[in-house]
């Protein structure tokens, strides 16, 4: 059983612990989603962003490696009937999708986890004709008295992400794997969000 397979049950109640900056940033893709969009999510986890856009878009087709965290996203959608979302176990290396078949394309706390993130850029921005928006917390800068022994619990049970970042150096790591950012905006937290976009043909 993998890291994430072993958090999905709680991987929300997790998430709530950066609040603020999580609903952020969701706030802030759904603002960036076009109406009628047709949308790729990979690494969607328990899917919050998939179902938080659903309404918006005309599909979303809603990804991950771990089918106990799809289970999970599948039954939450259910609940809030969001017909429009499918689900499916899709490696971010290779989607399997036609070059230019989405709108907007996401990828969200995944790039500072994986061994080669310049062969996943290039996969994203393969897929995309709009928008590749890539959010991550920014380890770097955590704030809270509580945060960093709730980090270092998390990093115990498996939790190990092979690069950390503060605002620039997110910045200039996505400029050197190819994902020049067009937007780029911090939503505060107790880990800060970076909420990054890269538009096709700027």
């Amino acid at each position: 059983m993998t890291f994430w397979d072993f958090c999905a049950p709680f991987y929300d109640r997790a998430e709530q612990m950066n609040k603020s900056a999580y609903e952020g940033m969701i706030r802030m893709i759904r603002d960036l989603t076009p109406r009628g969009a047709v949308v790729f999510e990979t690494a969607a986890g328990t899917g919050a962003i998939s179902l938080a856009i659903a309404d918006k878009a005309a599909s979303v087709l809603c990804t991950d490696l771990s089918k106990r965290m799809l289970k999970i996203a599948r039954r939450k959608a259910e609940r809030s009937g969001a017909g429009n979302i499918r689900f499916d176990t899709r490696s971010l290396f290779d989607t399997g999708e036609p070059d230019g078949t989405y709108d907007v394309v996401i990828a969200s706390q995944i790039l500072h986890l994986i061994d080669e993130p310049e062969k996943a850029a290039a996969e994203l921005k393969r897929i995309s004709r709009g928008l590749v928006i890539v959010p991550v917390g920014l380890l770097k800068d955590l704030r809270g008295f509580f945060i960093r022994p709730t980090m270092g619990i998390f990093r115990m049970l498996g939790f190990a992400p092979k690069r950390e970042f503060d605002a620039d150096g997110y910045r200039r790591f996505l400029t050197e794997i190819g994902l020049p950012p067009s937007r780029f905006a911090i939503i505060d937290g107790h880990i800060p969000m970076a909420v990054a976009v890269w538009t096709v043909g700027v």
